[in-house]
């Protein structure tokens, strides 16, 4: 996978824990037919400043920012994080883990799935800083609507805001595997294409004024 020693964009693409069976993947495909259509799609565009990893866990997400040397804040960098989702959750690799076994092992160590969780989150916080915006590529994974979980989509990004000081985009709407670009997913500026119909939820971190107000989450309606 393309491996840019300076990187303006960073891809980290869900994949399954190291000895996991095909798990949930539907019967008959050899692979996750959107995570392996989306790595189609992002390396037959070429882009020379793109980093492309697999990740399972959070850890294997420290892991990969941690390879990012920023020595001041024009050199942060664009991370995207791809994989499948529900309102205020990014799988990684727990979708490739049994139904039965995701209490017992997706939300410990090395955290399976990317959420509020705070003990999961504090394998991030050093990163703040390195980051000039987060994008949530999974379907609904920004969704203001709960759908029976105790968070959602505005609580994720949010929290992740807060926490590495950067913008954070989440989408809320279904995503295809082949609507990326050179720069990645496809995201909600006036320079970039963007998906008719589609909205993003996007959550800036709090900057403080002089008369003490503070900027707020925004919906972003595309």
């Amino acid at each position: 996978m393309p491996q840019s020693v300076h990187p303006t964009t960073v891809t980290l693409l869900a994949a399954p824990p190291p000895g996991a069976p095909g798990g949930r993947t539907p019967p008959g495909e050899a692979e996750d037919p959107f995570l392996s259509g989306a790595l189609r799609t992002l390396t037959a565009k070429k882009a020379p400043r793109h980093r492309i990893a697999k990740v399972a866990s959070v850890r294997d997400i420290d892991l990969e920012l941690s390879k990012l040397t920023v020595s001041h804040r024009s050199e942060r960098v664009r991370v995207q994080i791809v994989g499948h989702t529900l309102s205020g959750g990014l799988a990684l690799g727990a979708r490739w883990i049994p139904d039965a076994e995701i209490q017992a092992k997706a939300f410990k160590f090395p955290y399976y799935v990317l959420d509020t969780s705070p003990a999961a989150l504090g394998l991030l916080s050093k990163h703040a800083g390195k980051i000039s915006e987060l994008m949530l590529v999974g379907c609904n994974v920004g969704s203001a609507t709960a759908n029976g979980h105790p968070i959602n989509g505005r609580t994720l990004t949010y929290t992740l805001a807060e926490l590495l000081a950067c913008d954070v985009i989440g989408a809320d709407d279904v995503i295809g595997a082949d609507e990326f670009d050179e720069h990645g997913w496809y995201a909600p500026f006036p320079q970039r294409r963007c998906p008719k119909g589609w909205r993003w939820l996007d959550a800036a971190h709090p900057v403080f004024t002089e008369s003490g107000t503070t900027t707020r989450p925004r919906v972003k309606v595309a």
